[in-house]
């Protein structure tokens, strides 16, 4: 098993908008565990973060892919928001979600 790090529950609308605006394309996800898929030019894989609701820790992202992971976190803290935790709102959103758009993993 690779080594993984670990996007918490309400940060994964922020990591795509991020991810967005950083010139990646958002792709469908594939699979049950896998809830976002991203691509970008030059890349040599596409970037995929995977479900770890199940145990409770939130989404993980392939340790190889540190290095956009953190520049979210960059980004996080030139915004004024904690990069290491949830904002209230985040919080908010994530566990006031229709029941749909949870089986869905967005």
């Amino acid at each position: 098993m690779k080594n993984r790090v670990t996007v918490l529950h309400g940060m994964l609308p922020d990591l795509a908008s991020y991810l967005e605006a950083s010139g990646w394309k958002l792709e469908q996800p594939v699979g049950r565990y896998e809830v976002l898929r991203a691509r970008r030019p030059g890349y040599p894989r596409p970037l995929l973060i995977h479900d770890r609701t199940s145990g409770g820790c939130g989404y993980s992202i392939d340790e190889r892919d540190i290095k956009v992971y953190r520049g979210w976190q960059r980004n996080r803290r030139r915004r004024g928001l904690d990069p290491y935790s949830y904002t209230k709102e985040e919080w908010d959103a994530y566990w006031n979600r229709t029941p749909s758009d949870k089986e869905e993993g967005t």
